[in-house]
This record gives C-alpha cells, sequence and structure tokens, in this order.
C-alpha cells in the first residue's frame, strides 16, 4: 500500500515489480476525468510494443500527478483515499473529521477541478473534448482572467463588497452575493 503514494508522486519511480494490485489502483485514476474505458482500450489498441505503452503510461501519470498536486490538501487526500486506497465515505468522514455529506461537495469539487485540469491534455492526446460548460458568472464571462485576478488580489480583511461593485459597474456583472465569488474560488480557481 505504501508504494502507490512514492510511485504516483515520485517521477523517477519505476514499476518493474508492480503487483497486479498496483497495476489495478494506477488505471483508477482515470475515473477523474471519466475516461477509464477509452483511454486503456485506446492505449492497447494503438500499439502492441510494451515500451510505447508504458511511455504513453508514464506520461499520463505524470500529467495526473500534476493536477492532483494543485488540489487543496482536503480533496487530495479524499482522491488518495478513495481512488487509491479504495476507502468509503464512512472511512473517509473519519479520518478528515467531516461528515458524508460534506466529503459529496469535496468530492464533486476535485472532480470538477481535475477535469478543467486535465481537459487540454485529454483533448489533445485522446481526441476527447471535455466540456467545461459550467453555470458560474465569472467563468462564462468574456472577461474571467481579468476577474480572476481582482479576485486573487483581494486582501484577506477586505470585504467582497468592492469587488461586487467592479464586477457591475465594469464587466456588467450582476452578481448579488459575496458567495457566488467564494464559489468561483473554490471550485474553479486553480
Amino acid at each position: 500500500m505504501g508504494n502507490w503514494k512514492k510511485e504516483f508522486y515520485d517521477d523517477n519511480y519505476t514499476d518493474e515489480d508492480e503487483s497486479p494490485s498496483l497495476h489495478r489502483k494506477k488505471k483508477e485514476i482515470v475515473y477523474l476525468v471519466q475516461y477509464k474505458v477509452e483511454l486503456y482500450a485506446r492505449l492497447d489498441d494503438e500499439s502492441s510494443d510494451d515500451t510505447i505503452a508504458h511511455k504513453r503510461q508514464e506520461a499520463i501519470k505524470r500529467v495526473v500527478r500534476r493536477a492532483v498536486k494543485k488540489l487543496s490538501e482536503e480533496e487530495r487526500i479524499f482522491i488518495e483515499k478513495f481512488y487509491f486506497e479504495f476507502k468509503s465515505y464512512q472511512e473517509i468522514a473519519g479520518i478528515l473529521k467531516k461528515r458524508i455529506y460534506k466529503l459529496e461537495r469535496i468530492h464533486r469539487r476535485a472532480l470538477d477541478k481535475m477535469r478543467i485540469l486535465l481537459s487540454d491534455f485529454v483533448k489533445e492526446r485522446f481526441k476527447l473534448e471535455v466540456s467545461q460548460k459550467t453555470d458560474c458568472l465569472i467563468c462564462n464571462s468574456p472577461f474571467r482572467q481579468e476577474l480572476d485576478e481582482l479576485i486573487k488580489n483581494k486582501k484577506k480583511k477586505e470585504t467582497y463588497g468592492r469587488l461586487i461593485r467592479i464586477f457591475k459597474q465594469k464587466y456588467g456583472l450582476d452578481i448579488k452575493t459575496p458567495q457566488v465569488i467564494i464559489g468561483h474560488q473554490r471550485k474553479h480557481m486553480i
């Protein structure tokens, strides 16, 4: 059980003495972007040469490893426990000291972030479109980068009132509550 973390986070790890269960655990990460079947079917079809298939799998692991590192600590722990250690929601709730309904939010948020982080790779490598559709006002704005920059530059002690006013006056966004900005910050700003 201890090797999967070393393998997942260490770029120099080789999987020569890999057990069947560890091999299965490695494949489970693909669930995060909902392409498990398509992804591995294509890898198997594209080449019978083990070296090429191994290099492709290593490239996938590196990209996914980087994406998982960008998640918040809470999301990263959930993903590790759920997808690699096959822990149940009950067990993870005990570890994180959270209620199950909160874990569902953490899980959804982590999957959304992983989908965003891996979408370019999936599109380029596997020619699959990943829908990034969202009903977030900020994400759908043509000024998203500018808005994200304003949110990043907000001081901790400052209220969201100034941002809401700027978003309305300068960018025409009708944001009425800070929760919209906070939600965008948690779910979509990585």
